[in-house]
């Protein structure tokens, strides 16, 4: 995809496929459109959704096209088959085997490598035909860098999968625990799917305990990729987007115009992207202008203060976040 982005990916010897990190409501999907809006680059969207939001419920796509419609993914190749002729059986077998519902599986690979093997050989016919998948959207897309915006942790295993013909990068994007907080309890209302169908709602508890479990997670993940884990803050992103990725991943990225850092940093050019599943603002194209959206230190209440305290404190501080 064309893209007039003073930064771009470096050059690597194979494809890259990027893969982000994190907990939901931490800023992904825009995070991802900035990305797949670079040079020679494509955002797939949430990738391990692909099975159950994209095959089975004919979700909309990045395109705003119905799944079935999507001239990128309906004819993408799988096996012998095509995207769009898989029947619902056969993909709801997917979700438990490699895609969204296979998280119980997944989960001891991250702690056991024997565990990651055992997942590995059981799951090696659904995975070869999944790497295959990726490589055959790195074609069609005609990119050298692919971005899923997945975020788990646990379906990440997936692309550390040996028998690959792509390189991987993983970008952990965190976001203060207050703010993500916040955006769960609101009502928002979902654009990829049937009218009146709104994003599940958390308490303060539960969206605290998940941001605590899914970034140490994430954290234990880096451990098994050390040289292709980056860590980017969602509030340095957001003031800033060029200058957190070329310090924050400078592996990964390089300027490719002599503008780069120069003018508003919160301003991006967007294109349209073949993403599955995420936020609505996956559906935001053209120039927009970051939002660090701090509306939360106005509205979180003395209880959620405290128990976020109790709940993130360390973790938070380590990333950075004054939380007194």
């Amino acid at each position: 995809m064309s893209s007039a982005s003073p930064i771009g990916f470096t050059q690597q010897p194979r494809p890259l496929a990027v893969y982000i990190l994190g907990w939901g409501r931490s800023g992904s999907s825009v995070m991802a459109n900035i990305l797949g809006s670079m040079p020679a680059s494509a955002s797939m969207g949430e990738v391990r959704y692909l099975w159950d939001r994209g095959v089975i419920d004919n979700g909309i796509c990045g395109c705003e096209r119905a799944f079935s419609e999507c001239a990128f993914w309906a004819r993408l190749p799988f096996g012998t088959e095509t995207l769009n002729a898989i029947g619902p059986d056969r993909a709801r077998a997917l979700v438990r085997s490699v895609g969204s519902g296979a998280r119980r599986r997944q989960f001891p690979g991250l702690h056991n490598d024997r565990s990651r093997q055992t997942y590995y050989e059981r799951s090696a016919t659904d995975l070869d035909l999944l790497m295959a998948l990726y490589s055959a959207a790195f074609e069609k897309s005609q990119s050298r860098v692919l971005i899923d915006a997945s975020k788990s942790p646990f379906y990440a295993l997936n692309l550390l999968y040996p028998k690959r013909s792509f390189d991987v990068a993983f970008l952990h994007l965190v976001r203060d625990p207050r703010a993500v907080l916040h955006s769960w309890k609101k009502t928002k209302q979902r654009q990829d799917a049937p009218e009146g169908q709104l994003f599940p709602r958390y308490s303060s508890t539960r969206s605290l305990l998940q941001w605590a479990v899914v970034n140490a997670e994430c954290e234990r993940f880096a451990q098994l990729a050390p040289d292709m884990y980056f860590r980017i803050r969602f509030e340095d992103f957001t003031e800033n987007w060029q200058e957190s990725l070329l310090s924050g991943a400078a592996p990964l990225f390089e300027a490719v115009s002599d503008k780069t850092g120069v003018g508003n940093g919160r301003a991006a050019l967007v294109h349209a992207q073949h993403s599955i599943s995420g936020n609505p603002s996956r559906f935001v194209v053209g120039e927009i202008t970051l939002d660090p959206n701090t509306s939360w230190r106005d509205d979180i209440s003395q209880t959620d203060q405290r128990l976020a305290q109790l709940i993130c404190g360390p973790a938070a501080r380590r990333y950075g976040y004054a939380m007194d």
